[in-house]
Order: C-alpha cells, then structure tokens, then sequence
C-alpha cells in the first residue's frame, strides 16, 4: 500500500501556485522590504499605521520656537498654514532651487516653504563690524524630519 503524502489536501503557498510577492519599489533597501514580506496582514496594517503617524512626525510644520543656525533673531515670518501634501511639495521644490532662485522671492512668498527668519551673523574674532547682515533664512523639516535652514539672500533693512 502506498504511503500517504503528508502534503495531499495542504492548500498550495502563493509561489507553488505560480503567484509571486509584489515587487518592492525600486531603491528600498532589501533590509526593508523583506522582513515585511514574512509578517501576516494584522501586523502589515500595524506597520501601515505606524508609518502614517511618522510621516506626519517627520512632516509637521516647524514651530517658532525651533531654530537652525547660528546668529541673532531679528525677525520671523510663520510658514503659511499649508495641508501636509502642499508642505510635501513646497519642501521637495525648496530642496531643488538654488540660492539665485531662492533671492528672487519675496519674503511672503518664502513662507510657503517655511518658517522665515532674518538673522545678523557674527564672523569671527576680531571683527569691529559683527554682527553682519540681516540675512534672510527659511527653516523647515528635511526629508528625514530634522529642523534645517536654507540661505535666501539678503534681507532688505527697514
């Protein structure tokens, strides 16, 4: 009499159906994707949920209370109140324009990037002309969430 097969009535796994995982998105560090692969739907809803409560985190809008930099405070514009996918975009178009561009804007239109500050720098020791400036900075959260600053030009006094 033949032996039973141990697998007979065993639903067959997605590969032996000839079904393969999603794709992971192009880039993301096997040391990410895969561990996911092995977890079971409660816990990928988890993680999904976990990853939306970060995202906002690392997205929220910078306080007046943070700072970036170096130099005396003269003055500070709040970032317009934007929804989290304006800020998104605001920050990404901010990471890719150039100091040439950035001078070209007024102070309001800053704001939609972050949180203005005029600041006056010191240079060094023995400078009889310190602090210098005003010059104009925008602070917002780089992609990973850190408070940072980007240099705007130089202010207009008065």
């Amino acid at each position: 009499m033949p032996e039973p097969d141990p697998d007979a009535g065993a639903p067959a796994s997605p590969e032996e159906r000839g079904e393969e995982m999603p794709a992971p998105p192009e880039g993301l560090a096997k040391r990410v994707w895969e561990p996911l692969q092995a977890q079971t739907v409660y816990d990928l809803e988890r993680v999904t949920d976990y990853c939306e409560e970060l995202i906002e985190h690392k997205e929220r809008p910078v306080s007046p209370n943070e700072t970036a930099g170096e130099g005396e405070v003269a003055d500070e514009k709040p970032p317009q109140n934007l929804s989290r996918k304006k800020r998104r975009a605001a920050k990404e178009e901010l990471e890719e324009m150039s100091t040439d561009e950035l001078k070209e804007l007024s102070e309001g239109e800053l704001t939609r990037y972050g949180h203005v500050q005029i600041r006056k720098l010191p240079c060094g020791p023995g400078c009889k002309g310190c602090p210098h400036g005003p010059y104009t900075y925008i602070i917002y959260r780089d992609s990973r969430g850190k408070v940072t600053s980007k240099y705007a030009g130089k202010a207009s006094e008065g």
